[in-house]
């Protein structure tokens, strides 16, 4: 019991020189600035004249040392949309992310693009010296890659062995923000400036994953599937089930009706754990049948019809409690007593469910009906199809988790995690 009572005792003084610690480090409010005297540029001023920065995730840092009256942005990327520099002068000083760059004359600088810049004889991306680099000759090639002519750079840094004289931007079906991560040459392809070992350039395209939001980059090169610069493994975790390249097949690449890309290789459906780069059993059909896609997370083989599902874990008390995301399931669900052979379009449509308006496509088989949703609808679950009631009204058709998967959110909310975070966020504060 003593041993108990200690225990916590340390627990309670450890937290209370936490929160003492956040008090002392605390800020205070976050300064009254005046962002559109500097439009998208993230530089702004308050009533005082002192010159701002607002850096992600941290909110805004002064600007140390910055003269108001000839403070101004460098102009950032215009096209499709708005990439700003980072990059400011005044008078006497070059800033970069809204640190003063004393070794930089502002009066030399040539803005390149997407946070490159040429000053004198020297190349820089943000505040990364490009090593090497002929600044007479020195070019945005694609996304953050730069050439000179002779070397390839990504983000500022070198990418040894790239044939410059080959470059040229990967296969893509459709423009998403994933293609600027990659690149290619004669004998190798690129993601952020890494090799993607073993990927074939010629034969090289980017998946378009539909509404992804969290940069789970894939590729195929015709034999094999690439996750972001790594290639998917051959073998089933946890098994010693060899996946075959020829046999292999993407299902799903549609984080609105699924956050794990689903594959399947003969009467097994799989999927994909981004964060470990594995490959696991979601679940096994009666049919190794090839599966064909119907339409946007609808699927048929030879004796069923299957639709994909997906729910964000909102604040699940059984696996932890807290608040915010705590993860993401996966599925694929049968639609029973349906023929697949039957399954036929009748009409677009759009109803009112749970106030919300739901576009889609209305089906017909064996007497009943079925709505494909094609934009995401309201609420944490989500799947590509849905049924009618008696009354004609919209209903979710039944599915169990026998053929689904969850994953933690890394950020997910408990006590360790924030715990850590405000342990980061004072050694941040105090740095």
């Amino acid at each position: 019991m003593k041993g108990r009572w200690q225990g916590l005792v340390w627990v309670m003084t450890i937290l209370a020189l936490i929160v003492a610690l956040m008090l002392l480090l605390d800020p205070g409010e976050e300064p009254k600035v005046a962002r559109t005297d500097y439009p998208v540029s993230r530089y702004s001023h308050d009533d005082d004249g002192r010159i701002w920065f607002l850096r992600d995730g941290e909110g805004h840092h002064l600007v140390e040392g910055a003269d108001p009256e000839t403070f101004e942005p460098v102009p950032g990327d215009s096209g499709k949309g708005y990439f700003y520099s980072g990059l400011a002068r005044d008078r006497e000083h070059f800033y970069v992310d809204g640190h003063r760059k004393p070794e930089v004359n502002p009066d030399t600088v040539h803005y390149l693009g997407r946070h490159y810049y040429r000053t004198d004889e020297r190349v820089y991306y943000r505040n990364t010296l490009l090593d090497g680099a002929d600044a007479a000759n020195i070019g945005i090639r694609h996304g953050d890659y730069a050439q000179d002519g002779q070397r390839l750079y990504y983000q500022g840094r070198w990418i040894p062995g790239a044939d410059v004289s080959s470059l040229d931007e990967v296969a893509v079906t459709e423009r998403t923000p994933a293609d600027f991560h990659y690149l290619k040459d004669a004998g190798r392809v690129y993601y952020r400036g890494k090799v993607v070992e073993g990927a074939v350039p010629g034969s090289f395209t980017v998946i378009r994953v539909e509404g992804d939001t969290w940069g789970n980059h894939y590729g195929y090169d015709g034999q094999r599937y690439f996750f972001k610069d790594k290639v998917l493994p051959d073998r089933v975790a946890d098994t010693d089930q060899t996946l075959v390249p020829d046999r292999f097949r993407l299902l799903l690449a549609d984080k609105e009706f699924g956050w794990h890309l689903l594959f399947y290789q003969g009467d097994t459906v799989y999927y994909h754990q981004p964060f470990t780069n594995a490959v696991k059993v979601l679940c096994q059909r009666d049919s190794s049948a090839p599966m064909a896609a119907l339409g946007q997370g609808l699927y048929r083989d030879d004796r069923h019809l299957y639709f994909a599902w997906v729910e964000w874990d909102w604040n699940r008390q059984s696996r932890g409690g807290g608040r915010g995301l705590q993860g993401w399931s996966s599925g694929l669900a049968v639609v029973p007593d349906v023929d697949p052979d039957q399954f036929r379009f009748i009409e677009k449509a759009r109803y009112r469910w749970s106030g919300h308006t739901l576009r889609g496509d209305v089906y017909e088989a064996d007497g009943q009906r079925f709505f494909r949703l094609n934009h995401k609808g309201p609420g944490s679950y989500q799947a590509a199809l849905m049924g009618f009631d008696e009354n004609g009204e919209l209903r979710h058709l039944r599915h169990d988790s026998r053929c689904g998967a969850y994953t933690e959110s890394p950020n997910r909310s408990s006590f360790l995690n924030d715990l850590k975070g405000a342990v980061k966020w004072m050694i941040d504060r105090g740095s």
